[in-house]
């Protein structure tokens, strides 16, 4: 069986949604897929996207290679303390990374939540594999376990689910998003370490001054009830503002030189997720201007992204 997950965007919510507010979450159309096979007597882990070496094994042990390592996660999470009966397991990441650099090993992926889709596909093939019900909460566990305790479990509950979600403290509902808002998904060319920002949020959040995130709180509330330009332009300058606070390196210069050609349009432009580089959405009621934005993006070495809604969540293919 072939098992694909969504990768995802954070709308809006970010940072936010570590403190319980509400977050928006759009699955979108690029897919982690797990080809999970039963073999005789022994067990063969391959992986592409994040590329590795394969590993062949024949003595039935964990291993510690990095194409094996999610697989191992889900099983000793399911209390295994060996591989159950012979698989070969090949996943994918590619639709992740950027074609330039492919074999880059990270240096160009986009920030689209490979790492939770791949989470999510791979849990749901081991646990169809073993016979055991498949459940939310088990996937996000296992996930910030990879993560090193960290994230709130908002990109594999997009990953399970498909569509936008309104995800606040682990519970999931659909959001709605306004027929008349055109939106696009640019990459601005540089990855960013997601462990790193969160850690420094961390510690800022231990020693300092809420306020700006308190009032980042309010604005992912009211953003998520009523979506508006006027309350996204609002939630993108609070962002900014735990930003200067924080020292967080959301809006890095390349999102600021996006912003200003996003505004040239009369646009909205925000980074989605940890910020410090990935990417950030235009959002606009005039689907010309995002095209015009779009272009212009491109023309100074951006990389437009070709993202679509995912309407399904994780399932096999």
């Amino acid at each position: 069986m072939i098992y694909r997950a969504p990768g995802k965007i954070v709308l809006w919510g970010e940072y936010a949604v570590l403190a319980g507010a509400p977050a928006a979450i759009a699955a979108v159309n690029r897919y982690a897929s797990v080809q999970l096979t039963p073999h005789v007597n022994s067990w063969t882990f391959v992986s592409t996207g994040f590329l590795t070496p394969g590993v062949h094994n024949f003595s039935g042990q964990f291993t510690d290679a990095p194409c094996a390592a999610m697989a191992e996660r889900v099983l000793r999470y399911f209390d295994l303390n060996s591989l159950p009966a012979g698989f070969n397991l090949f996943s994918d990441t590619t639709g992740f990374y950027h074609p330039f650099d492919h074999k880059a090993n990270g240096s160009a992926k986009y920030g689209l939540g490979s790492s939770a889709a791949v989470c999510t596909a791979t849990y749901c093939a081991l646990a169809d594999f073993v016979g055991r019900d498949k459940q939310l909460h088990e996937a996000m566990a296992i996930h910030r376990a990879f993560q090193k305790g960290r994230g709130s479990g908002l990109d594999v509950a997009a990953s399970w689910h498909g569509g936008i979600i309104r995800f606040e403290s682990g519970d999931v509902q659909p959001q709605t998003w306004p027929d008349n808002l055109h939106w696009q998904a640019v990459w601005t060319g540089t990855s960013a370490g997601t462990d790193t920002a969160l850690g420094h949020f961390d510690r800022w959040q231990a020693e300092a001054d809420k306020t700006p995130l308190n009032a980042l709180v309010e604005a992912s509330n009211l953003l998520c009830d009523v979506p508006s330009m006027d309350n996204l332009a609002s939630y993108t300058q609070t962002l900014g503002l735990l930003d200067k606070a924080a020292h967080l390196n959301i809006f890095t210069p390349a999102h600021q030189r996006l912003a200003t050609i996003a505004h040239a349009h009369h646009l909205i432009y925000k980074p989605c997720g940890a910020g410090g580089g990935d990417i950030g959405i235009a959002v606009g009621e005039d689907r010309h201007a995002v095209q015009q934005f779009c272009r212009q993006a491109a023309a100074q070495n951006y990389v437009p992204l070709n993202l679509e809604i995912a309407p399904d969540g994780v399932k096999t293919a």
